[in-house]
């Protein structure tokens, strides 16, 4: 028996689970049929804590996409999982380093919210790749950013409407072998509107790594940057030569997963 968190952060939800003392064989399959939304348990992505293999971190956190794929790196995930070692007391701890495939993120509670502090995000330069993005947008701006997962970042003066998944398919297969996520985002007055498709997801209400690197791209012109997406609202600043983002972390039900 697997006991699990069912969780979200903005509406990007997951399950979670404490895998410190049990290992869990948990294939491809399982995950994928776990995260079916009709005969499964649903969510955008499964998250195990486990021991860290850096001697600097607290835990090692690891991520599984909803088709059974491996994820390197989920920011709304990282603050539910704080949030269960917390809840848990897996931690006696306040501020906790959580490590993942790519990097260690600083996670501290701040209320009912949850803070974690973000290696600074780097852009990378892929011309074949724009050419193919300027084959199906005419005068888009756009960037392409590494802050654990890679995100293609493009603004528009729309987004509303926009046929997101069509555009991810067009820019296919490229984008998936490289394993680069798709946003589109749009600036208002104060704020920043933005959606979302992750590969092994589809579109998700929120992510994390993706407003992350719509703020870095921003940040360079003024200190803060708030990200609304459909789930919700992210608030991100620069913090010395990283980046502070703060947003919810919350539990839904506990259950148990039959092996």
């Amino acid at each position: 028996m697997i006991k699990f968190n069912k969780m979200h952060g903005n509406g990007n939800d997951f399950i979670v689970i404490n895998s410190l003392i049990k290992d869990f064989v948990l294939t491809k399959g399982k995950i994928s049929n776990l995260a079916n939304r009709n005969k499964g348990i649903g969510f955008d992505q499964l998250i195990l804590i486990e021991a860290p293999t850096n001697k600097e971190a607290d835990f090692f956190i690891r991520f599984f996409n909803s088709d059974g794929t491996t994820a390197k790196m989920c920011l709304n995930g990282i603050r539910c999982a704080a949030s269960l070692i917390w809840s848990e007391k897996l931690s006696p701890h306040k501020k906790i380093h959580l490590q993942t495939s790519t990097r260690t993120i600083l996670c501290s509670q701040k209320g009912s919210l949850v803070e974690a502090i973000i290696q600074m995000p780097s852009l990378i330069e892929d011309q074949d790749l724009y050419k193919n993005i300027n084959k199906h947008l005419n005068a888009a701006t756009y960037s392409l950013v590494d802050c654990g997962n890679k995100h293609l970042c493009i603004e528009l003066g729309s987004i509303d409407t926009y046929k997101l998944e069509e555009l991810y398919k067009k820019l296919q297969p490229e984008i998936t072998t490289k394993k680069i996520n798709l946003s589109i985002y749009k600036k208002t007055e104060g704020e920043i509107h933005i959606r979302t498709y992750e590969n092994g997801a589809g579109e998700t209400l929120s992510c994390g790594s993706a407003s992350t690197s719509v703020a870095f791209i921003e940040l360079y012109k003024k200190n803060k940057a708030t990200i609304l997406s459909a789930g919700g609202k992210l608030q991100f600043s620069q913090y010395k030569d990283k980046l502070k983002m703060i947003g919810p972390a919350k539990n839904v039900f506990k259950g148990v997963i039959e092996e």
